[in-house]
């Protein structure tokens, strides 16, 4: 299927693998033959700061930038990150969102309340219903290597049927970012990870 403009928002904190969930995504709508525009924005992401990579592709796309309100998918891998991009949302986008929470250091220094999964879920509902939460760190860490969180969540993309790309093309371009010996682990987290997402899909359209 040709698509004109694909705009996906990926967000996290340093450390989760945000930036090289862009890079596979980018690569793999390269191999899918679409334009392909990016820009990021991070600041102490060594030390768990905020992380948001813009990703744009399809056949008539121009400019890195998400307009405000017209992204399609918003993919978090800390929960509390997609309500700091609420308003890259609008009513159609979707949100895949990784059940774990990293407390900034200075939220405990100051003594402030940090939303939790179900204050994040009403506020982004009022946004957009369609809200989806997968526990991808945990998946990861039972597949033996927490490191492989991201590509769960590249995973559940494809099983939600949200993304505009062949699970193949995919998968190749998540392997082209990684060493031999990392295959298998990787090829096994992709695969849970369209598993759950699959899993995620059929209970919301129950």
């Amino acid at each position: 299927m040709e698509i004109k403009s694909y705009n996906l928002l990926n967000v996290g904190v340093g450390g989760q693998g945000v930036i090289r969930a862009s890079q596979i995504l980018s690569y793999a709508a390269l191999l899918d033959d679409y334009k392909v525009r990016t820009a990021e924005t991070h600041g102490m992401a060594q030390r768990g700061g905020s992380v948001a990579s813009y990703l744009r592709f399809g056949t008539e796309v121009e400019g890195p930038l998400i307009p405000r309100g017209k992204t399609d998918t918003i993919m978090a891998f800390e929960a509390s990150e997609a309500v700091r991009v609420f308003n890259y949302a609008g009513p159609e986008t979707v949100f895949l969102i990784n059940e774990n929470i990293t407390v900034p250091p200075m939220i405990h220094q100051m003594g402030i309340d940090y939303p939790n999964l179900m204050e994040i879920h009403g506020f982004l509902k009022n946004v957009s219903v369609n809200i989806f939460f997968i526990d991808g760190f945990k998946i990861a860490t039972d597949l033996g290597n927490p490191r492989t969180m991201n590509v769960v969540m590249l995973g559940a993309l494809i099983g939600l049927e949200i993304l505009p790309l062949k699970e193949e093309t995919l998968e190749k371009a998540i392997l082209s970012y990684l060493p031999t010996k990392l295959h298998d682990i990787n090829r096994k987290a992709f695969k849970f990870g369209i598993e759950n997402g699959i899993k995620i899909r059929r209970n919301f359209n129950e």
